[in-house]
């Protein structure tokens, strides 16, 4: 799930999503965010709640591994992002050597993506292919 994660690192999310985590704790975001990041998602969100941010500010456009590097400085869009990163244990180790090696990423998240793709869906549950993932087709 680590490895599928980095799927953020060419996506956005609404500040619908994260504002809760950049005005933590009286508007200056928890510990586990970095201040100016914090407020640079702030200013972001003042144009409200449908301003998208990108999940990796360096790369957006480019599948790299920028996403580890961002939570590894405490700069994970969401909190479900962020939580991959800094209670110390095999994820912090999982995280850290995504954020240096590319290539051990790119491998394992490969090799993830072949895992989940051979999991079926429940029987009777019917299958639903996105063209576009923040769109539920009827």
């Amino acid at each position: 799930m680590t490895a599928l994660l980095g799927t953020h690192t060419v996506d956005t999310a609404r500040c619908l999503h994260y504002k809760d985590r950049v005005y933590r704790n009286d508007g200056e975001g928890g510990a586990d965010i970095a201040p100016s990041f914090a407020e640079l998602r702030r200013w972001t969100c003042q144009a409200g709640d449908d301003a998208a941010a990108p999940f990796d500010e360096q790369t957006p456009m480019r599948f790299d591994n920028a996403y580890y590097k961002d939570l590894v400085a405490r700069r994970g869009l969401l909190t479900s992002d962020q939580a991959l990163y800094g209670c110390g244990g095999p994820l912090d180790h999982l995280v850290e050597m995504y954020s240096k090696d590319s290539e051990a990423f790119a491998k394992d998240f490969a090799r993830a993506m072949v895992k989940m793709g051979g999991i079926s869906s429940p029987p009777g549950m019917p299958v639903e292919v996105r063209l576009k993932c923040s769109m539920v087709y009827y």
